[in-house]
This record gives C-alpha cells, structure tokens and sequence, in this order.
C-alpha cells in the first residue's frame, strides 16, 4: 500500500486509460451492428461508420499502448523498490535466520518470487479492473440491446466463473510446491557447483547427478500439475463460450425471422458475448497471477518480517576511540546446548592476545559474540566499558576486522577485493598490506598483477592465498583490532612464521590490538596474553611464556609441536 500512494497519480492514469479503452470496446459493437442494419437498409452514407469505426480502433490502440506502458513501468519500479528492500532486509537477519534456509531458496525468493509478484502487478490487475469495468458495462449494454437473449448468453458463462473458482482454489497450492522446490533446485546446482572439485576428488559425480535428478523430477511433476490445470482452463472456457454464441444465433434467428429482432443487433450481441469472454477468462487469469502473486509475497515476507538484529539497544552510547575490549563471566548456548560458561577475557589497545583450546571448544563463537554477529548476553561484553549491545552495532563493527575461518573472496579483479574494506586505498597501501600478509611476490607473479580476475570465491586461488589475501584486506580496513579466528591453517610453517612477526611488527608499529585465534604454539608465542578455553569455559590465560612451564593446555600443545618439528629453535 506504501507503495501506490507514493504512484498513486500513475496509478490513476493508467486506470483512467484503461476504462477508456474499454469504453470504446463496449461502443464497437454498436457501431458495427449501426453499419450492418445501414447496408441491410441501403442506407447512402454508410461509409460513415467505418470511419467511425477506424477512429476509434486506432484511439483505442493508442490508450492501449499508454496504459500498458504505464503499468509495466510502474510494475518495474515496484519490482526495484521491493527487490532493494527484501535484500536490506535480508542483510539485517541475525545469523539464526540463515541457519534455517538454504542460499539457494533464498535467490529463488529474490527472483522466481519477485518476478510472480511483478506479473500481477502489471498483468493480472489489469485482468481484474478488466472484470470490473468491461464486465460490467457489457452486461449493462447486452441487457439493454435485448434482455431475452441476454440469459441465453449469460447462463452458460456462470459455468466459466464456478470453473474459475475451482481452478483459482489449487493454482496457490500448485505454485508454493513450485516455488519452494525450484529453491531447493537452485540450492543443489550452487552447493555441487561450489564444490565440484570435492566432487571431482571423490569421484561422487553420479552422486551428485543423482540427487539434482530426483529434486528436478520434483520440479517437473508440481510444475506439470499446473500446467494441466491452466491448460484446462482455456479450452473450458470457449466451450461454454461456443456454447453461448451457439444459443444466441439460434434464439436470434428466429427473432429475425419474426421481425422483433434487426440483424445488426445480433451481429452486435455476437460481438458482445466475445467481449464479454475476455473478462470472463480475466477472472481466471486475474485471480491465478493473485494466487501466484500471494504465495510470492508470503515468502517474501518471510524475509522482511523476519526477526532483525538490533541495532543498539537502548540507551546508546558512543565510542570514539577503541581502549579496552572486556569479557566477564560469558555464558552462551545454542538453544539447549550450552556453548560457552563463565569466560573471560581483556584487551587492552596496542596489545596481541591469543585464544587457544581443543576443537569445539567455542572459540569462534567467542569471536562472534564480540561483534555481535551472535548476540551475547546482558552486561558480558564490553568495549571501553559500555555494553557492546548499547553501542551502534555499525560503530561497534567500524573498531573490528574479522578475518573468519571460511575465507570469502569476491569475483572480482585482486585490487577490488582488497579494496572491499577501503575502497580510497591506494595502490601503495596495498602493495604494503600484501607485504606484510606475505602475497607481495605471488601477486606479482599474477598475469594482470592487481588487475587479475580471481574467479568466484577464490576459485584461482590456493588456500593458503586466500588467507593471505583476506588478512591484506583486513589490514587495509585500517581499524583498531584485528580479529583472526585460525586464519593460518592452510600456511605452510616458514610462510606462517613469516607473516606473524610480520603482523606483530605491523601491530606494534601502528598500536594496533590483534586478537589472535589459533591451534599452531608458533603463532600464540609472540602474544602478550593467551586465553585457554576448554569445554567453553576460560581454564588458563596469561603470557604464553609462563603457560608453557605450566602442565597445562599450552604447554601440552607446545611440548607436541616441538616434537613434530613445528617450533624450530
């Protein structure tokens, strides 16, 4: 509704337009029926009326064109405004609502869905005004012109309507099942897509076939069910349709033998029950593209209605400048299973501290919670001693970059990529962040150098680039903390070695705080502090140093590494 009252004039003109064209269709017939009862009485002037005739059909065409056009423009900007407005929204969605629908049902949403909706706006509301005006005003000029046959040419279209109602009835039903498999369709041809190599690798081709076949053939058979439904519907309706002219001409030429009835007003009457056909089989196509249209909007509304991430909780307070990040007594489950228990955890600016523990122990989901990406209890994080959820949610995301464990990489050239984050950075600065991230030579080395395309997530990539190009990205966001949750596990030793001095030089040189997740002793040596979570709970913390000669996590990580060869000196 939002939306037609800022068109609503558009939508006036384009109505006005359409009740003149149906004004002049309803006026047609008459005309054609004056012009037959003009030769038939060897009128002289008869060419009058196919003037007249001529006039009209060609005004007609004209507001045709201009209401069709004005409603197809205003479906398209309906479709822009909605479509910008679900994806805003999609991106508002806490991390919960994501768990629960596939990506690929998600794009089928943004356009199967979005498209159903843009046909009714610009097709099916024209049936249904249609319905209205060049219904009515048929019936009006029929029962005028001669109402005994009227009932002849009415009574078998009501059978047209109770068809309708029926067909309308499981179009909605047929459509949902039709949409919500074509999104489970698209979710399958991404998920193999993105990892055909695994596929490849395991030689699981058939696999894969197999599975997209049987979610196909569920596509297939709803789809077909709808199309036997709506193929039904036109034949049905020009049988009761030839049913009626049939019943007219009868009834009428014994009308004509008896002199009560003038030919040209049966030519007219035949005429009418054609028009009056269009709105007849409007109602059906009208309320099919409602259906469609209303199973569509319930799926969009999934995404708009869905529960949003608060921006700030209220009060809200501002922070300027990053000093202290605190965690205090953090309890955190997914739904009953329980997560994190009484952890903790400071850092101050300028300071490396690390987070180290068993897998499963909830460490990235510690690293979630300090950005909200997963919302963390009342009073249990802090920054500068405020409430991380009543600080602005994009202030508080502006002090943080957050190198995940699933690298993400646009299809775009290596420059934009790391530009993502800050996109004035100059050429200068990114060859210094790919400095310290250890991919200077390998960029070089490229055929375009920073101009070279790296395919869909990476695909050009090696793992270990990856990584190296997602913390250059990090560093040219330029923020006070660097978050890095097990961003070196595809890093050979000597590159891994390389990179953290290089990183703690960068981190010292620029005051810079780092918050370093990792399994790997080597890369938690050169921090200020180590956090031990085990079983989701803070067991050990302090200077990777003092840990080590305890008979801890740490120094039974460190003694295992030594002997693998993975801490060298």
């Amino acid at each position: 509704m939002r939306f037609v009252k800022e068109h609503v004039w558009f939508y006036v003109i384009a109505v006005g337009l359409l009740i003149g064209v149906d004004a002049v269709q309803v006026y047609l017939p008459l005309i054609l029926g004056d012009f037959v009862n003009a030769v038939t009485a060897l009128e002289s002037n008869v060419a009058r009326y196919a003037y007249i005739y001529l006039g009209l059909v060609v005004c007609m065409t004209l507001m045709r064109y201009a209401y069709r056009y004005t409603l197809q423009r205003m479906a398209l900007v309906f479709d822009y405004d909605l479509r910008k407005k679900t994806f805003s929204e999609l991106l508002k969605v806490p991390n919960e609502f994501l768990y629960d629908y596939d990506i690929g049902d998600l794009m089928s949403r943004l356009t199967n869905d979005l498209h159903a909706i843009r046909q009714f706006m610009q097709m099916g509301l024209i049936s249904l005004i249609d319905v209205l005006v060049l219904g009515v005003s048929t019936i009006v000029m029929m029962l005028l012109l001669d109402r005994m046959l009227f009932w002849y040419a009415v009574v078998p279209l009501v059978g047209v309507t109770i068809f309708t109602i029926f067909f309308s009835r499981y179009i909605f039903v047929f459509f949902k099942k039709i949409q919500d498999t074509f999104g489970s369709l698209t979710e399958r041809v991404q998920e193999f897509l993105t990892n055909i190599r695994v596929l490849r690798a395991f030689g699981k081709g058939h696999k894969a076939i197999g599975i997209f076949e049987s979610v196909n053939a569920d596509y297939y058979k709803y789809y077909l069910r709808e199309v036997r439904l709506e193929a039904l519907f036109g034949p049905i309706t020009g049988l009761f349709a030839g049913i009626s002219t049939l019943l007219v001409i009868w009834v009428g030429i014994g009308e004509l033998q008896t002199g009560r009835l003038e030919l040209g007003t049966l030519v007219s009457y035949v005429n009418y029950i054609g028009l009056l056909l269009w709105p007849m089989m409007a109602v059906g196509f009208g309320l099919s593209n409602l259906q469609r249209a209303n199973a569509s909007m319930k799926r969009i509304e999934d995404i708009i209605l869905a529960p949003k991430e608060v921006p700030c909780f209220e009060p809200c307070h501002h922070v300027d400048k990053f000093e202290k990040l605190e965690v205090k007594n953090l309890h955190f489950s997914y739904g009953d299973r329980k997560v994190l228990e009484n952890v903790h955890l400071e850092v101050n600016a300028g300071e490396l501290i690390g987070i180290a523990g068993p897998i499963g122990c909830g460490k990235s989901t510690l690293t979630k919670l300090l950005i909200r990406v997963l919302e963390p209890p009342e009073n249990t994080v802090f920054v500068n001693g405020i409430d991380v959820r009543h600080i602005p949610l994009k202030e508080l995301r502006s002090l943080v970059t957050y190198v995940p464990q699933s690298i993400y990489l646009f299809s775009m050239t290596v420059r934009d990529n790391l530009k993502f984050g800050n996109p004035s950075a100059t050429d200068e600065q990114i060859w210094e962040a790919l400095e310290v991230a250890c991919l200077a030579e390998d960029i070089r080395l490229l055929p375009q150098g920073l101009d070279t395309l790296i395919g869909e997530r990476g695909l050009t990539l090696s793992g270990g680039q990856k990584q190296r190009m997602a913390i250059a990205r990090a560093l040219l966001a330029d923020r006070p903390v660097l978050m890095l949750d097990d961003a070196f596990s595809a890093l050979d030793t000597v590159t891994e070695e390389q990179l953290v001095k290089n990183l703690v030089d960068y981190a010292r040189l620029n005051n810079k705080s780092v918050i370093l997740v990792s399994h790997r002793i080597s890369a938690l040596l050169p921090t200020d502090r180590v956090y031990v979570l085990i079983s989701g709970s803070t067991k050990e913390f302090g200077p990777p140093a003092d840990l080590i000669k305890q008979q801890g996590y740490l120094a039974h990580l460190y003694r295992i590494q030594v002997l693998e060869g993975l801490v060298h000196g």
